[in-house]
């Protein structure tokens, strides 16, 4: 009897469980078929929810989404958009992580990779010397194969190889390189144009004003459309890659460093943008040092926020044409007869800053050296240095030239004192006899540089300067130390 009771019960459960597949069936198949969108749009649409979700828990869109984040990641984050859960608090709660510890705005998102890690963390906290990308890693081939948008031609709809989407072309953009939202997709052709015509292969015809304001319109584009800027550096990229024209791949990088002026590229590229400037066949040296210097910047400093005007472009343009006074090798800056006095035999740089520090109070300033200037006025006074002008009207505080010659100091192509003896530097700093054995080793030019700035220094440690700038020769030597 038990035996037969089982079986009965066995039956029932089974004709439950079919009726109940079937009536889920029967909802499955009656569901509103779902109207199919153009296939563009979908991926455009996708990625810009995402970038929209990192922007919201980062609190800042610079940080974009790695590549390898799952689309399980990104469910779970858009119910959290919507409301319909709660933001998780532990890692636990986090779909394929572990452990109940409080978790940061960071750790919601998986990381692409250990590296990648540590170029983010590295590039904001600017403290830190910068990283240099491994170009193995990191590159506009590796960018594009996850962030460039899927493009497809012709009447079978083939998908456009990586190598053609990376390379020259002569032709119109029909479409953004990137996953843009709609809004933007107009500006982003109309950049591409501005690229070409002002790089000289499709329209020769482009006199220089029309120029200039197509430049000007491009950076303050990519000043107000922070998705943009992306788009900017990897049309620029693709347009020097392969250019059958050597004068017009040296004038788009030259605009790539004069844009590099308006705006900054985004966490996910600039790394990527970094290891192709280092690799890319660069028409001289003098251009690539421009270009690494402004990279260099841009970490260190950011972008700017106020758009650009005229007369801010017509010094930044023509910063390229002026031989490097930041960034330039001290051999070099001295044997140039427009960046040297030639009655002192030291670089007029060094003159005008240590001159404008003295002439503004910086001996009466507390803090000299160690307070920094205003972010906008250093950067307006170092264009107009780069740009050869010698007006400082607008400078009314010591800290802003204070700040340009630790600039010029650190941006050296070679330091001040060699690398070479570095170790004899900090082995014996008590000791006169071994600082003067290591300033007879030190290049001609180096040593004439560094008399003058232990000069300087010397006339800020007198007591009375001592007493109001509170900075004695320990803090000082935290400064200018190397």
């Amino acid at each position: 009897q038990s035996e037969t009771a089982l079986e009965t019960l066995k039956e029932t459960l089974n004709t439950g469980q079919i009726a109940e597949d079937n009536t889920q069936c029967e909802a499955t198949t009656t569901t509103e078929p779902v109207e199919e969108e153009d296939e563009y749009e979908d991926e455009q649409h996708d990625h810009f929810d995402e970038t929209h979700i990192s922007t919201m828990y980062l609190g800042h869109a610079d940080y974009s989404v790695p590549a390898s984040a799952t689309a399980e990641t990104f469910r779970r984050s858009e119910q959290v958009r919507r409301g319909d859960v709660a933001r998780p608090r532990n890692r636990s709660e986090v779909p394929g992580s572990g452990g109940g510890e409080r978790m940061s705005a960071l750790d919601y998102f998986p990381r692409q990779n250990s590296i990648n890690s540590v170029m983010m963390h590295t590039q904001r906290n600017r403290s830190m010397p910068s990283i240099r990308a491994d170009s193995r890693l990191y590159g506009m081939r590796t960018f594009a194969s996850t962030q460039f948008a899927a493009q497809k031609r012709g009447f079978l709809r083939r998908k456009v190889p990586l190598e053609e989407m990376v390379s020259y072309t002569s032709e119109a953009l029909a479409r953004p390189l990137m996953n843009l939202p709609r809004e933007l997709m107009r500006d982003a052709t109309r950049s591409f144009r501005v690229i070409q015509r002002y790089m000289g292969n499709v329209d020769n015809a482009v006199t220089p004003e029309e120029k200039f304001s197509d430049v000007l319109w491009l950076c303050n584009a990519g000043i107000r459309a922070l998705l943009l800027r992306d788009e900017v550096f990897c049309q620029l990229a693709k347009q020097v890659t392969g250019n059958p024209s050597p004068g017009a791949a040296e004038r788009g990088w030259t605009l790539l460093g004069v844009l590099l002026y308006a705006f900054r590229p985004t966490q996910l590229l600039l790394p990527h943008l970094d290891a192709f400037v280092d690799a890319a066949p660069v028409p001289t040296l003098r251009l690539r040092r421009f270009l690494r210097l402004q990279l260099g910047r841009v970490k260190r400093a950011g972008g700017r926020i106020a758009e650009m005007s005229a007369s801010e472009l017509q010094l930044v343009m023509a910063v390229p044409l002026q031989p490097l006074v930041f960034g330039g090798q001290l051999d070099e800056i001295v044997g140039c007869t427009d960046l040297v006095n030639c009655h002192t035999g030291l670089p007029r740089v060094l003159e005008q800053l240590t001159t404008l520090i003295v002439s503004l109070g910086g001996d009466r300033t507390e803090g000299l050296f160690r307070v920094p200037g205003d972010s906008d006025a250093v950067a307006l006074t170092r264009l107009r240095i780069e740009a050869g002008q010698t007006d400082f009207s607008h400078v009314h505080d010591p800290n802003v030239p204070a700040s340009l010659l630790k600039e010029w100091l650190r941006d050296l192509a070679e330091p001040l004192v060699p690398e070479s003896l570095y170790e004899q530097c900090v082995s014996a700093p008590d000791d006169p006899a071994t600082a003067l054995g290591v300033m007879s080793l030190m290049p001609e030019s180096s040593m004439h540089v560094l008399k003058f700035l232990m000069r300087f220094l010397a006339g800020l440690l007198l007591p009375d300067v001592q007493e109001r700038t509170k900075m004695g020769a320990s803090n000082l030597a935290l400064v200018f130390g190397p």
